[in-house]
C-alpha cells in the first residue's frame, strides 16, 4: 500500500477551513486514510466520495457530507496518486452502485452531459458498458447507472459527433470518445438489440398465440425487467393471463400464488420477467455464500422482517438474488428467466380496490419469501379508495418498486436489513452507501413492511394474515 506525502485542506461546505497542513495519504480497495502532521487523522470509505475532481496538481474530493478534501503539493508523485486513487474510487463506486457482479463488455473514456428533471451536469467520465446496464462514472458529478432495457432511444448526432440516449424524461449526450465513438454506439446498439431479441423470444414462448400486431403491443408493454398490468395484457389478448399463471408459476410456489390471488381485487395484478446470466441460474454471485443472520443477530424487529421470519432455514438464508438455481426456462431457452408478480392486496375479501399493501412474489423455483410494501405513504392511503385516483397511484407505485428491485439485481439484504446493520456491519457497508446514492433504493426501503418466509403454506398463511390486518 503506497504512501504519498503532500499537503491537504479539509473544508466545510461553505469553504471555511476545518484542518490543513502536511499529510500522508494511503488507500486500499475500500478505504482512504489521511494522516496530518498534527491533529486527528481522517479515514473514510472511498464510496463516501461523491465527486472526484482532478486539477492542475490539486485533487478535490467532495464527500457525501458536503465537506471537501483538497490534496496538493505532492510533487512528482501527484500523477500516480491521482491516477491510482481514481481507479480505486471507480472500483468502489461500481460496488456501491451494485454493479460488481454484472458481465462487463467494455470501457470508454469521454464526456457526458446529463439533462434531467432532477439534475443537470457536464463532466469528463468513464463509461462502463455491461451486458444489461450502462454505468456513468463522471469526475465532476455523482455516478449512476441506467438499465439498457430502460433506454427509450439511442441516436447518433452527426453535427456534434455525440451518442444521445433518452430514458424516462432524461437525456444523456456522450461526446469526446474520439476514434471510439462509432464503436461505443455500435456496441450499445448491439447490447440493446440483444436484450430486445432475448426478450422477444421469451414473450413468444409465453404467448405463442399472439398475432404480429398483438405481439408488438405486448412487447412494448412488458419489456425485460418491467412489470406490466395484466389487465392491459388481457385487453390485447384474453389468454395472456391464463398463459402466465399456467407457465411461469412453479408447482411448489403455486399455493402461495393462489393465496395472494384470492386477496387481489380483479384486474389489479402485475407481472414481469428478467433475463439472467447462465451462472445466476446455477450458482451464487459475489457475497452470496454468506448466510443471513437471524433477526435478533441483525438487530431486526418483527416489523422489518415479517412475523415468523426466524423460521427461515440456513439453506433458505444465503444472501443471494431472488433469482437462484433452477429458475424456469420458457420453451427450450437456455438462458434462465426470473418471473415475478405484484399483488395489490385488499384488506377484505371481495373488495374492488386494493388497500395500501402490495406483495412481491418471485414465481420461479427460486422464491424463498413474499415481500410486502406500502403502495403510497400512509397519509395518502385514503386516496386508494377513490376509484378515479387508485389506478394511477397503484401504477406509479408498482413501477417505482419494480425499478428499484431490478436495480438491486434481486438482492434481498438491501431491502430488509435494518439501518443499523447496513451502517455498522462492514460486509453490508456498500448497501448503506448505495442507499445514499440510489434514490430508488431509499424509497424501496421506506415502503418495505416485511416478508413472509416460505417455510410451509400453513406458516406462511399466518404471516400473510398479519400483514393483511395492518393494511
Amino acid at each position: 500500500m503506497p504512501t504519498f506525502s503532500g499537503k491537504f485542506q479539509y473544508l466545510n461546505p461553505d469553504g471555511t477551513p476545518v484542518q490543513a497542513g502536511p499529510c500522508k495519504v494511503t488507500f486500499e480497495a475500500e478505504t482512504l486514510t489521511l494522516v496530518p502532521g498534527s491533529g486527528a487523522p481522517i479515514a473514510l470509505d472511498l464510496g463516501d466520495i461523491d465527486v472526484f475532481v482532478p486539477g492542475d496538481y490539486e485533487l478535490t474530493l467532495t464527500l457525501y457530507t458536503g465537506k471537501r478534501i483538497l490534496l496538493n503539493q505532492f510533487g512528482k508523485t501527484f500523477q500516480n496518486l491521482c491516477h491510482d486513487l481514481l481507479e480505486a474510487y471507480r472500483r468502489r463506486l461500481v460496488q456501491c452502485l451494485l454493479l460488481e457482479d454484472l458481465e462487463e463488455i467494455s470501457r470508454f473514456d469521454g464526456f457526458a452531459r446529463l439533462d434531467s428533471p432532477t439534475r443537470t451536469f457536464s463532466s469528463p467520465a468513464e463509461f462502463r458498458l455491461y451486458k444489461s446496464n450502462l454505468a456513468l462514472l463522471p469526475t465532476q458529478a455523482t455516478g449512476f447507472q441506467w438499465r439498457l432495457a430502460d433506454i427509450d432511444t439511442v441516436s447518433f448526432d452527426e453535427a456534434n459527433y455525440a451518442v444521445v440516449l433518452a430514458s424516462a424524461g432524461e437525456r444523456l449526450a456522450i461526446t469526446k470518445l474520439a476514434k471510439r465513438t462509432r464503436e461505443f454506439h455500435e456496441r450499445l446498439q448491439e447490447s440493446t438489440s440483444q436484450l430486445a431479441q432475448k426478450g422477444a423470444e421469451t414473450l413468444h414462448a409465453l404467448f405463442p398465440f399472439l398475432d404480429p400486431d398483438q405481439f408488438q403491443q405486448v412487447a412494448l408493454l412488458m419489456k425485460e425487467g418491467r412489470a406490466a398490468p395484466l389487465a392491459r395484457l388481457r385487453a390485447i389478448h384474453a389468454k395472456t393471463e391464463q398463459a402466465l399463471a399456467g407457465n411461469v408459476v412453479d408447482t411448489t410456489l403455486k399455493p402461495y400464488f393462489e393465496a395472494l390471488m384470492s386477496h387481489t381485487p380483479a384486474g389489479w395484478l402485475y407481472a414481469g420477467f428478467k433475463l439472467l446470466r447462465k451462472d445466476e441460474g446455477e450458482g451464487e454471485t459475489e457475497g452470496q455464500e454468506q448466510q443471513e443472520q437471524a433477526p435478533e443477530e441483525a438487530g431486526a424487529t418483527p416489523e422489518s422482517t415479517g412475523e415468523g421470519a426466524s423460521e427461515e432455514t440456513p439453506e433458505e438464508a444465503a444472501d443471494q438474488p431472488l433469482a437462484e438455481a433452477g429458475v424456469e426456462k420458457p420453451g427450450e431457452e437456455e438462458q434462465p428467466i426470473l418471473h415475478w408478480f405484484f399483488f395489490p392486496l385488499a384488506a377484505k375479501p371481495g373488495a374492488g380496490l386494493p388497500s395500501n399493501l402490495v406483495a412481491w412474489e418471485a414465481t420461479s423455483r427460486s422464491g424463498r419469501a413474499t415481500y410486502f410494501f406500502r403502495l403510497v405513504p400512509p397519509e395518502q392511503a385514503g386516496l386508494l379508495q377513490d376509484a378515479a385516483k387508485a389506478p394511477g397511484l397503484v401504477d406509479t407505485a408498482i413501477r417505482q418498486l419494480n425499478h428499484a428491485i431490478v436495480l438491486l439485481n434481486f438482492r434481498r439484504e438491501p431491502i430488509y436489513l435494518p439501518d443499523d446493520s447496513l451502517e455498522i456491519q462492514p460486509r453490508f457497508r456498500r448497501y448503506a452507501i448505495a442507499c445514499r446514492k440510489i434514490a430508488e433504493l431509499r424509497r424501496l426501503r421506506a415502503s418495505f413492511l416485511g416478508r413472509a418466509i416460505h417455510t410451509s403454506p400453513q406458516a406462511w398463511e399466518k404471516q400473510l394474515a398479519g400483514f393483511l390486518t395492518k393494511a
